[in-house]
């Protein structure tokens, strides 16, 4: 005779979803890191004649070019993307601005015109050694 016993399913209801999905809470963050011994190689080539090799001066240009950028956003395009960089999902933007989804789509489409990024990867990936903190006003 054949086992008429149902198996019972572990997983119902809510518990469908991603068990580890609470671990992810915080957003991650890329780091720049070099190796100490790479970084004092990398400094004792630079010639004091040579502008373009000191790399301090290009790094210096980059972040300039950030925070021109920075500024040519409006402030809700800026709230956006603060938003976008600490890794909140459209909806949760959304929310946050009291704006609708469609309204936060928009807006990344205007900041990713004026940054020259075109996806929000891209954005985070662009803004990742930007201070927050310095450069963004509080939000009411």
């Amino acid at each position: 005779m054949a086992n008429s016993r149902k198996k019972n399913s572990s997983r119902k209801g809510l518990q469908q979803t991603n068990k580890y999905f609470h671990i992810l809470d915080i957003p991650p963050h890329l780091v720049n890191r070099m190796d100490p011994a790479i970084q004092d190689n990398h400094s004792s080539k630079t010639r004091p004649g040579n502008i373009l090799a000191d790399s301090r001066r290009s790094t210096d240009q980059d972040l300039f070019d950030l925070y021109d950028s920075w500024l040519a956003l409006s402030p809700r395009e800026r709230h956006v993307t603060y938003l976008t960089c600490r890794g909140y999902k459209n909806h949760q933007i959304a929310f946050q601005m009291g704006v609708s989804v469609t309204t936060v789509k928009s807006y990344l489409q205007h900041v990713f015109l004026k940054s020259g990024v075109r996806n929000k990867t891209e954005l985070r990936l662009k803004f990742v050694n930007f201070d927050f903190r310095r450069n963004t006003p509080p939000y009411g």
